[in-house]
């Protein structure tokens, strides 16, 4: 039978280290910043790499280049366990692949992440990102601001406006509780997980900070990007420089998925994605 356990800096060598999908879940970062929050387990073996969620009792892709054999293997297992059989995040391919093997595919838009050229979210170009290099230029004559690398000696300060000023009158709830939970986990583990990140500060004050990691030259990840909505177009300045300044060795960027919020679903499609990664959920018939 399998045997799951907790995601640790000693499995960082089972994660492949190209961008083998595009899709965000499938990385060392993302179980190891989510492990706590919503219950990342995983285990391998010769077949494949699995990973298991326990808040929502689902499955990921199995990671493997016998796709017929890891899911073979995961329904025996489900079914001595009697654990619950169902897939989320699947991408497309896989998803009708296993179609086609029999088993039952669902397209979840709210879990598609959305998948832009670096060198656009750079450049800015044309007459549909006109508005972004407005706000830009907006910000640069209204503030006075400095652009620094995150660094060690600067996560509680940024630890402190993500929990005040962008908490601000939010209702705490378990999803913010949880990423509050991740980014702190980022800043305790920042070289094991390979991040980078920059902050901005206006008038010496601390009024944006953004996170993310190059995996290879093809992806790039953004995991948090936090800012003080009160300095008008402090995310698009903060996308734009960390993109220039860390990202650009990367063909793509993942700025993951809009989880069914309107208004961050109206951002991200302002930015006119190249691609979104379609997934979906995949149960037995």
């Amino acid at each position: 039978m399998l045997e799951f356990h907790t995601p640790s800096a000693a499995d960082k060598p089972l994660f492949t280290k190209k961008s083998t999908y595009l899709a965000y879940e499938y990385y060392f970062s993302y179980c190891m910043l989510w492990k706590d929050a919503i219950g990342i387990t995983i285990c391998k073996t010769d077949t494949a790499l699995y990973i298991h969620i326990k808040e929502d009792d689902v499955f990921l892709l199995p990671m493997t280049d016998n796709l017929a054999a890891a899911m073979q293997e995961l329904e025996t297992y489900c079914k001595e366990s009697g654990t619950r059989f169902q897939l989320e995040c699947v991408p497309t391919e896989q998803a009708l692949q296993l179609q086609e093997m029999g088993y039952s595919i669902e397209h979840i838009r709210n879990l598609d992440d959305y998948i832009y050229e670096s060198e656009k979210l750079i450049k800015l170009g044309g007459k549909h990102l006109q508005s972004k290099r407005n706000h830009i230029s907006q910000f640069e004559r209204k503030y006075t601001y400095t652009v620094m690398p995150l660094t060690k000696e600067v996560f509680p300060e940024c630890m402190k406006m993500v929990s005040t000023t962008w908490l601000g009158g939010k209702e705490m709830n378990k999803e913010i509780t949880d990423e509050l939970h991740a980014i702190q986990f980022a800043f305790d583990n920042w070289d094991l997980l390979n991040l980078v990140g920059i902050l901005i500060c206006v008038d010496h004050h601390l009024t944006a900070f953004t996170v993310g990691e190059v995996i290879d030259d093809q992806l790039a990840i953004v995991h948090f990007e936090k800012g003080d909505t009160s300095y008008t177009g402090i995310y698009a300045v903060i996308n734009q420089l960390f993109c220039s300044m860390y990202l650009s060795d990367a063909k793509y960027i993942n700025r993951q998925e809009d989880v069914g919020v309107e208004g961050l679903r109206k951002a991200k499609l302002s930015y006119q994605p190249t691609m979104m990664v379609e997934k979906y959920r995949v149960r037995k018939p």
